[in-house]
């Protein structure tokens, strides 16, 4: 069941591309033609993406114009944004009426037909690069989950779905202590769970219990103790493998019981490393995605669907 006020957005899981493979220079998201073509062609229900990505192909115009404009013009090919991610900065937390900002650009995302948001939460720069070290400053994580509450409200106060993403360089960095912080200020989370199994973390109590906060996924292709952001050649031959794919099939499992209230898998292959070809590689993956979508469904609908041998399910046939 959903934490608090938010909901299950929708009877099933959908699947949608999200800002950060899109956000490169390519033909296919060169213009918002080319970008709704790509999205029809690979199989895409929709979009995770904030107005900022949609200024680019309305130059001039106001965001309030540009989100009005982005969301008839989806929902005339078929298609939504069902939210966005938004980034907020340790600096800016500390400015006077930083949550106004954050108020604003929640609104933004509900006029573009959105109906969550998901939050990265940067580290205070003394923390970044440390290891996890500011698990041990209970006043901080205070500050923390204080800031959560405040940003939680205000998405809740607008009828938005709310998530805290897990990420590098964010307050979710590290599960101790994210943990922690989800004591203080309960909230569902985006199982970003690449940033974690990229650094071999893939049990303990602590990531347990943030799986058990999973309502949103980002989902991106990661090697175990090597590269965030991993290209996958054959995604079929992979599967079969074992490899990157499986693994991280595996490590969403959990986080996937009893299904996603945002009902969203965003595909995020990201533009680094060995990633050179974010939207194709994307694309190759939506049957994983599709996967991971009946998986969540038949979760939500008390079957539990057993994946324990690459055979138990083909998600590319």
């Amino acid at each position: 069941m959903p934490l608090a006020n938010n909901r299950p957005l929708a009877r099933s899981h959908r699947v949608a591309l999200g800002n950060w493979p899109a956000g490169v220079q390519d033909s296919r998201s060169a213009t918002f033609q080319a970008l709704l073509a790509h999205l029809e062609n690979a199989g895409y229900d929709g979009v995770e993406m904030g107005v900022g990505f949609f200024a680019r192909y309305f130059p001039g115009d106001s965001l309030a114009v540009v989100a009005s404009k982005t969301q008839r013009a989806l929902a005339k090919a078929g298609l939504q944004v069902f939210g966005a991610t938004l980034h907020v900065s340790d600096p800016a937390m500390r400015g006077l009426h930083w949550i106004d900002k954050v108020k604003d650009e929640i609104k933004l995302t509900q006029d573009l037909g959105g109906e969550y948001v998901s939050f990265q939460i940067n580290l205070h720069p003394d923390y970044c690069n440390t290891g996890g070290a500011y698990r041990d400053d209970e006043e901080y994580l205070k500050e923390c989950a204080h800031n959560i509450r405040k940003m939680r409200t205000a998405a809740w106060d607008q009828g938005m779905n709310f998530y805290v993403e897990t990420h590098i360089d964010r307050i979710s960095e590290d599960p101790a202590a994210f943990a922690r912080i989800l004591q203080m200020a309960t909230s569902e989370v985006t199982g970003d769970l690449s940033h974690y199994l990229y650094r071999g973390i893939t049990k303990g109590k602590h990531l347990e219990a943030i799986l058990k906060h999973m309502g949103h996924t980002h989902v991106r292709m990661c090697r175990t103790h090597g590269d965030l952001s991993a290209d996958v050649p054959c995604p079929q031959a992979d599967w079969e493998s074992r490899g990157v794919t499986w693994q991280g099939f595996q490590i969403m499992k959990a986080g996937l019981k009893g299904g996603l209230s945002s009902r969203t898998i965003v595909g995020e292959s990201g533009p680094m490393h060995l990633v050179k070809d974010t939207l194709g590689l994307d694309q190759k993956l939506v049957p994983l995605y599709r996967a991971m979508a009946t998986y969540a469904d038949n979760q939500a609908n008390g079957i539990d669907q057993k994946v324990e041998e690459p055979g138990d399910l083909r998600p590319w046939g």
